[in-house]
């Protein structure tokens, strides 16, 4: 059902090397290149968008944290481990955030009609 290449990153089958600089690295950038395309606008596209972003963060997050024990260095692997919680601690903080002040979810222009 899925591609083997997936199936592989998501076992932790994969060098952490290629885990990062593949799934992780080259994956952000394509996702961000798309993002110039989308017009924030356009409220449905920009769900979507966002959807696909969060899901496609948890695919990062679950391949990184996995392909962490495929490191030579026992530090890059710990490092990485480190790191992914506390991106994970720094998401629940912004949604914490976002949650107690709404109003950070307008956009300039609606700002400038609520003052």
């Amino acid at each position: 059902m899925w591609p083997h290449w997936l199936t592989e990153a998501l076992r932790g089958r994969v060098s952490l090397s290629r885990a990062f600089w593949l799934y992780g690295v080259g994956v952000s950038v394509a996702y961000s290149v798309v993002g110039l395309f989308i017009d924030i606008a356009n409220r449905f596209a920009l769900v979507v968008y966002l959807v696909v972003g969060t899901a496609l963060g948890v695919l990062q997050t679950i391949i990184l944290w996995r392909c962490a024990r495929n490191s030579p260095s026992r530090f890059l692997g710990r490092l990485v481990r480190t790191v992914m919680i506390a991106g994970l601690i720094m998401i629940a903080l912004m949604l914490y955030v976002l949650y107690r002040n709404s109003d950070l979810l307008l956009s300039p222009d609606n700002l400038l009609k609520v003052q």
